[in-house]
């Protein structure tokens, strides 16, 4: 089965903001073995609906959706889910779970605190 990899960020006016969000997408891609593709909730493309499609036309069977959050706010406890279920409704056949929000990762928080600490 061939898992696609949705990172679904939040979204900005300000064009220079998907800046690392970008090299995250190019940096997963290198290290992912099935497509990996980058979408926004708001303000900028591609949102949701065509990061899944992008995903299926590459052969995804299967995505995992992981939040380049922080925390899990009411994007992720409420926005996300709705977002998931008009997916599943236009494609019933298709399995999408979802990752924890990567700032309650213990790896990121640790390295959070690294850099903080050495600023």
């Amino acid at each position: 089965m061939t898992i696609g990899i949705l990172l679904f960020a939040h979204g900005s006016r300000d064009p220079n903001w998907k800046r690392p969000f970008e090299s995250i997408l190019s940096q997963t891609q290198a290290q992912a073995a099935g497509p990996v593709a980058l979408a926004f909730l708001e303000s900028m493309q591609p949102d949701f609906h065509e990061g899944i499609t992008s995903l299926v036309a590459s052969g995804a069977q299967a995505i995992r959706v992981v939040p380049l959050f922080l925390a899990s706010g009411s994007h992720l406890r409420a926005d996300l889910p709705e977002l998931i279920a008009q997916a599943k409704a236009e494609r019933p056949d298709l399995d999408i779970s979802i990752a924890t929000a990567i700032g309650e990762s213990q790896v990121i928080q640790e390295s959070i605190a690294r850099y903080a600490a050495g600023c």
